[in-house]
């Protein structure tokens, strides 16, 4: 998929995103946002705020506990940042995300053997990562302008 690769904010990152600035300084927080940040910030932002949420059944978890990570988690806010270049990467691609796996698929081929082979009964979510990423384009056009300093405004005040 084609993407520009203009430089971002954490803010702008967010905006885009669709999610408070307090998900990126949370991401920030815990290794998902590196400076600098482009259009992958974005998709990874907000697969970040899905996955973070994520309680599988059987598993019990604390709301006021900090939650690092898991290695699944992290695998699919990376799975999402590397499918923004990917030339597969399709308006249909999703991101399937099960307790101990993910697993990007595209093809309606892929979907089916994703489901026989995997799925059998087990919880699992499906990110429309392909989507999200065609509206990439549009979520950053649509960020307002950044604000700029003069660094010369107060010397002639």
């Amino acid at each position: 998929m084609s993407v520009t690769h203009d430089q971002l904010s954490a803010s702008a990152v967010a905006t885009a995103a669709g999610l408070s600035e307090s998900w990126a300084w949370k991401a920030r927080d815990q290794g998902i946002l590196h400076e600098p940040h482009f259009e992958d910030a974005v998709v990874a932002l907000r697969v970040y705020a899905f996955v973070s949420q994520i309680v599988w059944p059987g598993n019990r978890r604390p709301r006021s506990a900090r939650q690092d990570l898991e290695l699944w988690q992290s695998s699919a806010v990376e799975a999402a940042r590397q499918a923004v270049d990917d030339p597969l990467t399709t308006r249909e691609t999703a991101l399937w995300v099960l307790e101990d796996s993910v697993y990007l698929v595209t093809t309606p081929a892929e979907r089916a053997a994703f489901d026989l082979k995997h799925l059998d009964g087990r919880a699992a979510f499906r990110i429309p990562i392909g989507l999200w990423i065609c509206e990439l384009p549009d979520a950053i056009n649509a960020l307002p302008p950044r604000r700029r300093r003069n660094p010369h405004a107060k010397a002639s005040a």
